[in-house]
């Protein structure tokens, strides 16, 4: 199905996290393009604790004109300052450490309260742009483009395009691939942020973001800005408790501590300091092969990539996408092409990427085989420090490092050369029938 390019394009954001917000501001600043966006939520709030900061992420910040937003919370200090380490959980040895940058192009730490973020993007978006309370429940198509309607009874529509920004468990994902399944990972995730006085007693605390790791698990301690702590856990639970679990719901510390004895006194004791936690069950699924539908719809951020938070930078993919779509579109309607045109220029690019993230995720899970298989067996904590190094190592830099906008460029420019070759085969197939049919060259040339 192709849809003929038109003056106006009608676009729905279905989601506000970031993905879906810097959608919007990447297509709010496209003159041709009408949009509207819808979120479940009966207000915008974000759930859980901290979000990284990488470098790709903030190049997407700088983009979309909210970076200075963030800086203001955080001091660059002279390039010693320590912003990121890696220990042994069960004995606190330091395994790696990196410093904080000095340079503006990079991120002024690697973590911030979520909230920060999102009221930075939002600040960027007009405050009756967003529509709440719409849970999106039915998608139709017709030759006219895309209806939705919602759990409150409203409907919208019709859209040229619709964009699934609405998180790992899409139901734009669900609609567009009925047979992608996600399935429970076997961890859950307990996170919280509290006063940094509740953990001031406990001595070596290091003074930056931290992976506490052990053979099966890990703990992750910040202190954050405004006198604040984050703690994020991983810990196995069954396939019925991970099934039960609700999005970011509050559990009582005793549910949590009790995964936690193996690690040293330091770890056990940062556990042991909140009176309550948020639980989140994992969840993931296969690599899409495509992540457009029909020449209608696209799927952005955790919609697109069920990734299940492996890579601790979900909002930089998201925002790579968002650049990228609103850049096909806009090239597309520059160039008198269709929107379905414009997808497929997004799948082409973004659609490898993922194929990328994925191949990482399976050297991670051949790494932990061949750790297994070492013979003689590993002791534990060589088995933690071999297992660090494999997939902690600065070869996977790139993920954070990478830098969509010149993918972009170097895309569209292989285009126009690809179509310059197109037309100049055409020009001289054109003049060849011309002696052919010796058709005088002012009439081949009009």
């Amino acid at each position: 199905m192709t849809i003929a390019p038109k003056k106006q394009i009608k676009i729905a954001i279905i989601g506000a996290g970031p993905g879906g917000l810097a959608a919007a501001i990447n297509f709010l600043r496209i003159p041709f393009v009408e949009l509207s966006v819808f979120d479940q939520a009966t207000e915008l709030r974000e759930v859980g604790a901290g979000i990284s900061i990488n470098e790709n992420t903030w190049r997407h910040l700088q983009l979309l004109g909210a970076a200075q937003e963030i800086e203001q919370y955080s001091n660059r200090g002279d390039g010693n300052k320590i912003d990121g380490e890696h220990r042994n959980g069960r004995t606190g040895e330091l395994l790696s450490r990196r410093f904080q940058s000095v340079n503006p192009d990079a991120p002024p730490r690697s973590r911030i309260q979520r909230y920060k973020l999102q009221r930075a993007l939002l600040s960027r978006v007009p405050e009756d742009l967003i529509q709440l309370s719409k849970k999106l429940e039915k998608i139709e198509e017709t030759a006219e483009g895309v209806t939705v309607a919602f759990t409150d009874g409203t409907k919208a529509g019709t859209f040229d395009l619709l964009i699934g920004a609405d998180g790992i468990r899409s139901v734009v994902r669900q609609y567009a691939f009925p047979d992608h399944k996600l399935s429970y990972t076997g961890k859950v995730a307990y996170r919280t942020i509290i006063p940094a006085s509740k953990v001031a007693h406990i001595k070596e605390i290091p003074p930056a973001s931290t992976f506490w790791h052990t053979a099966k698990t890990h703990v992750y301690t910040d202190p954050l800005d405004e006198g604040l702590f984050e703690i994020a856990t991983r810990a196995s639970e069954s396939e019925e408790h991970g099934k039960k679990v609700s999005w970011g719901q509050k559990v009582s510390k005793e549910q949590v501590i009790r995964h936690y004895d193996g690690y040293c006194e330091t770890v056990r004791q940062i556990i042991a300091a909140p009176d309550e936690w948020l639980e989140f069950a994992m969840f993931g699924g296969p690599r899409l092969e495509s992540v457009i539908h029909h020449d209608r719809i696209a799927l952005l951020g955790d919609a697109s990539h069920p990734l299940s938070g492996a890579f601790g930078s979900g909002a930089a993919f998201a925002f790579e996408d968002a650049h990228v779509l609103a850049r096909a579109i806009q090239y597309a309607h520059n160039h008198n092409r269709s929107v379905g045109e414009a997808l497929k220029l997004y799948d082409e690019i973004r659609s490898p990427h993922y194929k990328s993230l994925y191949s990482v995720l399976n050297e991670f899970a051949d790494n932990a085989k061949e750790i297994e298989a070492i013979s003689p067996p590993l002791e534990e904590d060589d088995m933690i420090a071999e297992s660090t190094r494999r997939n902690w190592k600065t070869s996977n830099d790139w993920i954070y490092k990478y830098d969509v906008t010149k993918v972009w460029d170097e895309s569209v420019k292989e285009l126009e050369t690809q179509q310059s070759f197109q037309d100049l085969t055409l020009e001289a197939s054109q003049r060849k029938v011309a002696v052919e049919a010796d058709v005088p060259q002012a009439l081949v040339s009009a």
